[in-house]
């Protein structure tokens, strides 16, 4: 029973301060307005992208597993470095990932229509070239 109050009041501590960490979340993530559009893209998908990565547009939860900074969890890998897991680190490898992602566990990506995927694929393209 004690440890169940302690992880409630755990819990609790962890709401209370939720709301003052919005502004270090929000200096972790990375500005896509310094990133570089992939060729064939525009920085209006990029920018668009960013939002869908990160939960604001089309219930996009890519930023769950990738993490608000990019640079990955337990559950998604970094998409900061250009290390190419599932592909060779170009658009259309990124967007079939995506496809393939979003085939493995429908609903688990969002609602992403197609112009959603393709501007989430500019967006992760632009984090992983970004050293380049």
């Amino acid at each position: 029973m004690k440890q169940s109050g302690i992880v409630s009041c755990f819990a609790t501590l962890a709401l209370c301060t939720a709301p003052s960490l919005g502004a270090d979340v929000e200096k972790m993530r990375p500005a896509a307005t310094r990133l570089h559009a992939p060729p064939g893209s525009t920085m209006e998908q990029v920018l668009h992208g960013e939002r869908v990565f990160h939960g604001e547009v089309a219930g996009g939860r890519c930023s769950i597993c990738h993490g608000t900074d990019a640079k990955g969890t337990e559950n998604g890998n970094d998409l900061t470095l250009g290390l190419w897991i599932w592909g060779d680190g170009s658009l259309a490898a990124i967007r079939n990932t995506v496809q393939h992602n979003m085939k493995v566990a429908p609903g688990m990506d969002g609602n992403l229509m197609p112009e959603d995927v393709d501007a989430v694929a500019a967006y992760v393209w632009a984090l992983g070239h970004q050293r380049r």
